[in-house]
């Protein structure tokens, strides 16, 4: 190997390393927020019975710096639930009376009972207008409802790969650009 090429090697190896260090960080991060945003639900959130009034899908389209655009489907619920909901998350159980939103009352009035869920496509597919099921909302949230059961099943460890697997790239490319065959023996 060139004598002016070794210093260099062992350079990009341990930038790399910190690249995935920074993927490690990110991982966790997001990890983080999802959590925070699940119990902030499970901690505040009160349960109601949602009735689906429409259906919709579209694209949400992003364009990056450079100009290219990245197209994501998206599946949206229109629902009638009830905000002002007292049957707690933590109280909720299968027996107990889940409150409903009001009959239709005027334009002005059923504003407040009307929201959108952005949903899986399985979800979706599987779901007609006038399909009832309980949904969580929190009080003073702009996030609007989620569905019960991806408040109920959110689990942490589906990011714990990532971050294992990161951790993992970043020490043997570390490794590497310490202690690398290039390095000047003796």
């Amino acid at each position: 190997m060139n004598n002016a090429a070794r210093p260099w090697v062992g350079i990009v190896f341990k930038c790399a390393a910190a690249i995935a260090l920074i993927f490690a960080f990110i991982f966790f991060m997001r990890m983080q927020e999802e959590q925070s945003f699940t119990d902030r639900y499970r901690k505040e959130g009160t349960v109601s019975r949602a009735v689906v009034t429409g259906m919709e899908t579209d694209e949400l389209i992003r364009t990056g710096r450079k100009g290219r655009t990245t197209k994501t489907d998206i599946q949206v619920l229109s629902v009638r639930f009830n905000p002002k909901s007292t049957l707690a998350f933590r109280d909720h159980e299968e027996e107990v009376e889940v409150p409903a939103a009001p009959p239709l009352g005027g334009a002005a009035a059923d504003w407040a009972y009307q929201d959108v869920i952005w949903v899986t496509k399985d979800v979706y597919a599987r779901t007609r207008i006038g399909d009832s099921f309980l949904v969580v909302d929190t009080p003073y949230s702009g996030d609007g409802p989620e569905l019960i059961e991806d408040i109920s099943a959110f689990d942490p460890a589906s990011f714990y790969p990532g971050i294992a697997i990161s951790l993992v790239l970043a020490v043997v490319l570390a490794a590497i650009g310490w202690l690398g065959p290039w390095k000047r023996r003796g």
